[in-house]
């Protein structure tokens, strides 16, 4: 697997728990530089992988190798993701991140925009034909017969460091995850706690360092999704 070098990126993931946040913003706001890049909204993902989960196996094993396939759209922030999932102008972009060993990239393969409202069961019906479609174009996973396992919704905060725009900070919190066939009720994955994640370029390994150095938390190796899909369908975690 070679990652595109004009969208390769480390991330670092730290599990903040409610009571410290004000440890957490009181760095941002005074010791980090960081200011917001971008309004708060709603980010929302519906996953796709195999009967037997290999996708998501992998990615708990913690292969050198890994990949995850979503459609991933946005909503104003509280905005319920089904609704949103389901109206009239809902826009989809369809990803494929990978990962190899430390790094990572993320490519955006396709895109489809629904002029009429939907139930879910026909939104997820056409989501898997157009995924079926855009594919066909990528020969190293075409040949995947892929279904949607899993919506997983979160709010999320944007931050940019001011000297160097290509370090990032997001912070997810209200993290819901739901089965996606047949569509069952949002659980809440994150009762006490928000996922920060720093995101940067390799060559900014430097910076990083020393921006982080008083960083009051711990990095933990962690990834919604596969949370989620411990819950759901019992994949081990």
């Amino acid at each position: 697997m070679k990652l595109n070098q004009d969208s390769i990126r480390q991330e670092i993931k730290y599990k903040i728990f409610i009571k410290d946040l004000p440890i957490l913003y009181a760095w941002i706001y005074s010791q980090s530089n960081f200011r917001k890049s971008y309004n708060e909204r709603g980010v929302n993902s519906l996953y796709f992988d195999t009967s037997k989960y290999d996708f998501a196996l992998s990615n708990m094993s913690g292969e050198s190798q890994r990949i995850k396939i979503r459609a991933r759209y946005y909503s104003p922030k509280g905005k319920n993701a089904i609704e949103t999932f389901c109206a009239s102008g809902s826009e989809f972009i369809f990803e494929l991140k990978r990962k190899k060993n430390s790094f990572s990239d993320k490519l955006a393969f396709g895109k489809t925009k629904f002029i009429q409202k939907d139930s879910v069961t026909r939104r997820l019906s056409s989501l898997s034909n157009e995924l079926k479609k855009y594919l066909l174009n990528i020969p190293s996973i075409s040949n995947f017969c892929l279904q949607d396992t899993t919506l997983l919704s979160y709010e999320r905060e944007y931050y940019e460091h001011s000297f160097c725009k290509t370090i990032r900070l997001t912070i997810d919190k209200s993290i819901f995850y739901r089965k996606s066939r047949p569509i069952s009720k949002a659980n809440l994955l994150s009762r006490d706690y928000v996922i920060a994640e720093l995101k940067f370029k390799p060559n900014d390994i430097k910076n990083v360092e020393t921006l982080m150095r008083n960083f009051p938390f711990r990095k933990v190796r962690s990834s919604k999704y596969i949370s989620a899909m411990s819950q759901l369908h019992r994949v081990s975690y």
